[in-house]
């Protein structure tokens, strides 16, 4: 999107909108990759496994929520005017919760975000940052899973597990995301709006 050029006097708001939620959801789509096709990793980045799958994942819930910015910002900054752009955004691509439930699903986000909230409003010694695959001893799997553990990924099943501040148990399937990211995808770019903007050259810029 940088580096090209649109008339930000005359362009709708909606191509600019529509830009920026395809970027993050190739950001988002770089991150599944590298969790769901890429195992291997680069210890002097990473440092640990734990780091290198919780980076990613936090990656993919901020793109998700930068989306969800765009398509229900009702009542958000810019109060009803952003809350008609978001409805109109929806209307021309065809974007709404029950289409996309994954990319909107709020509480696995805050539950990211909010993590100090959640170790104070649980009151008690909780887990956080846990990795479960085909490998992990049973009896370390059974206590993951038997007491409250904020953030867990699954490595076999591609699952990722947290709870929400009722302490109620949430699985967000990665696999089921990308599908939901690649046709909101194609939603917004298959959409005339979406390259309608852009000119060869620069608007009102200049170079001194």
């Amino acid at each position: 999107m940088l580096n090209r050029y649109f008339d930000a006097s005359k362009v709708s708001p909606d191509f600019v909108y529509a830009n920026i939620a395809v970027k993050n959801i190739y950001f988002a789509l770089i991150s599944l990759e590298y969790i769901i096709n890429h195992p291997e990793f680069d210890i002097g980045i990473y440092h640990d496994e734990h780091t290198y799958y919780f980076f990613h994942i936090q990656s993919i819930l901020t793109a998700c929520g930068n989306i969800s910015n765009i398509f229900y910002n009702n009542g958000g900054y810019g109060g009803k005017v952003a809350t008609k752009r978001s409805r109109r955004l929806r209307d021309t691509f065809g974007i709404t919760k029950g289409r996309f439930p994954l990319v909107f699903q709020k509480e696995v986000r805050n539950t990211n975000e909010h993590f100090d909230e959640r170790y104070d409003e649980y009151r008690k010694p909780i887990g956080d940052y846990n990795i479960i695959d085909n490998n992990t001893d049973a009896f370390i799997r059974a206590c993951v899973e038997t007491n409250t553990h904020l953030r867990t990924y699954y490595k076999d099943t591609l699952e990722y597990v947290t709870y929400n501040r009722k302490q109620e148990r949430i699985t967000y399937n990665l696999i089921e995301l990308k599908n939901e990211l690649w046709r909101m995808l194609d939603c917004i770019t298959q959409n005339p709006v979406f390259d309608s903007g852009w000119t060869t050259t620069p608007q009102n810029e200049s170079i001194e």
